[in-house]
């Protein structure tokens, strides 16, 4: 009997094989496994050690499970026992499926279920395992494994041989491809930008180096960092920073970019030309004094020329200021390009030569600082930028020859303007005009006839200039030298002291003439007369008498 029961079944279920995929519906189940309905005479049996994963997880929820695949795995004629694996049926059907997938170079979907030192066990579709090798898991690969373990990733399949149940995948090649696809997209949008934003990853002393993602680099020259000059880049950013950053050009075929910083944002000096136009009056504080004046205005630095800090003569200016004075400042010039703004303390005010004839006229009486001296006269300052001249005659009423031991720059005078040309910006002053004119009294101090004593100051062509007083001069022509014949020759010496007849006074002229030749006639006449006085002539004898009248 168990002999024709065998022979039946093999007549009967010829379509059953080896490996032949069936469908089947459980019947019931103990404590082995599974016994399934596939539709022939016999049922099969599925133990639970051939679930696969996901029908196990089913069981265990009591779900309604309806035409599982399985694959026989044996097939017992004699007791009629058909042994199925629901988990050879999934598997065949994953590596049909991962086949299609390595032959079309499609992406399969795995996860990284643990690290054996050279790569990545991975499981797909919770049955079949694979195989990363540790190059092939990430770009770069981060140093720490663990980091990928129960992570999800896509790969494309290297190798596969599904006797050998071998299985090699890489996600680098699908993350290069992807990454390929989204830097090109990427480079699109940076093109079509003008700002970007990227990671500091390299700093040197000429530049910066951003990645703006996706193996897109740029550069930032030291210039373009800041408005401002920066020594040390490494003082103000470091690796890791993130910035803004202006494209200035594209390198198509490096996929480089040049880039700036500072132009983010408004250039200062543009802003500072808006809010100051040329002619502004703003506040200034010295930060240095060199040459010229160094200021802050509203965090920029502007410059002030020695020209323009004064309508005056340049002094010592570390006299007059110091640094953190604040002082107000007219706007001259701003040059974005170059970064400088030039500024002038002197123009707040205006030119005190265009405004003179409003401040001062012919006869006021005003003070100033020598603050040079010539051989013509002295030049003082009575308002910084309104130099006047002393002319030399108008500084004193006396003769003055070394104005050099007499003056000194930065004396005070007291002057009174005598003439002001302002188109030729000249102011003639007179220290002169404020002292006692000598010849005021001269009717009282000198008459024609009177015999003085005097210094020779000058010898002229016509004779000498002589020094009768501070203030008082005398002239004593050629012709008046001596009592002597014409042609005798007489000198006199510089500072020599003389004695002369006053035998004119002007006062019209301020010329008092004098005469030595006088003197000496008048000291003559008196010696003769006082020798006639003096002389007594001896009596004449009556003959001597006589000779006289016949003579006469």
């Amino acid at each position: 009997m168990e002999e024709i029961s065998d022979i039946k079944l093999e007549e009967t279920d010829l379509s059953l094989s080896i490996d032949s995929l069936v469908y089947g519906n459980i019947l019931s189940k103990n404590k082995d496994g599974l016994w399934l309905d596939i539709g022939k005479k016999y049922d099969a049996f599925l133990p639970y050690s051939e679930l696969s994963k996901d029908l196990k997880v089913k069981l265990e929820k009591n779900k309604d499970i309806d035409n599982i695949p399985v694959v026989i795995t044996s097939i017992n004629y004699r007791e009629g026992i058909i042994t199925v694996s629901h988990k050879k049926a999934v598997e065949n059907k994953i590596w049909e499926e991962l086949l299609w997938a390595y032959q079309n170079n499609e992406p399969i979907q795995c996860k990284v279920t643990d690290y054996n030192g050279r790569g990545f066990i991975v499981e797909i579709k919770n049955e079949i395992e694979g195989f990363i090798p540790a190059k092939e898991i990430d770009i770069p690969p981060i140093n720490s494994p663990k980091y990928y373990i129960n992570r999800r990733v896509e790969g494309k399949i290297k190798k596969i041989n599904p006797e050998k149940k071998q299985l090699i995948i890489s996600v680098r090649e699908i993350l290069e491809k992807k990454q390929e696809e989204e830097r090109a997209n990427l480079w699109e949008k940076i093109k079509n930008s003008q700002i970007v934003r990227g990671k500091i990853i390299k700093i040197d002393d000429e530049k910066i180096t951003v990645d703006l993602g996706l193996g897109i680099t740029g550069e930032v020259e030291k210039d373009e960092i800041s408005w401002f000059p920066i020594r040390n880049i490494r003082r103000y950013y470091s690796v890791g920073d993130i910035v803004k950053a202006k494209i200035l050009s594209l390198n198509e075929d490096s996929k480089t970019a040049k880039l700036s910083i500072k132009q983010t944002q408004p250039n200062p000096w543009s802003v500072f030309k808006e809010k100051y136009p040329e002619g502004s009056i703003v506040e200034g504080e010295i930060i240095k004094i060199a040459g010229g004046l160094v200021v802050k205005v509203d965090n920029l630095i502007g410059y002030i020329p020695v020209s323009e800090i004064s309508w005056g003569r340049p002094s010592n200016i570390k006299n007059e200021l110091k640094i953190g004075d604040k002082v107000r400042l007219k706007v001259l010039n701003i040059d974005e390009i170059n970064k400088k703004i030039f500024l002038s303390m002197k123009q707040v005010e205006p030119n005190p030569w265009d405004v003179i004839d409003k401040n001062y006229k012919i006869g006021d009486i005003v003070s100033g600082k020598i603050t040079n001296i010539t051989e013509f006269g002295i030049f003082i300052e009575i308002k910084p930028g309104l130099e006047g001249l002393i002319p030399k005659k108008f500084l004193s009423w006396e003769r003055t020859n070394d104005l050099f031991e007499k003056f000194k720059i930065g004396d005070t005078l007291e002057v009174k303007i005598i003439d002001l040309d302002k188109e030729n910006k000249k102011l003639t002053l007179s220290r002169r005009d404020l002292l006692k004119d000598p010849w005021e009294d001269i009717n009282e101090k000198y008459k024609e006839g009177q015999n003085i004593k005097g210094k020779i100051v000058e010898k002229i062509k016509d004779g000498y200039i002589v020094e009768l007083e501070p203030g008082i001069e005398g002239f004593l022509p050629n012709t008046q030298l001596s009592f002597e014949k014409e042609n005798e020759k007489v000198e006199f010496k510089e500072n020599e002291e003389i004695e002369a007849k006053i035998i004119k006074i002007n006062p019209q002229t301020r010329r008092i003439h004098l005469s030595i030749k006088a003197l000496m006639r008048e000291k003559l006449e008196q010696e003769m007369r006082k020798y006639l006085n003096e002389y007594t002539p001896p009596p004449l004898t009556l003959g001597e008498i006589l000779k006289l009248k016949n003579r006469s």
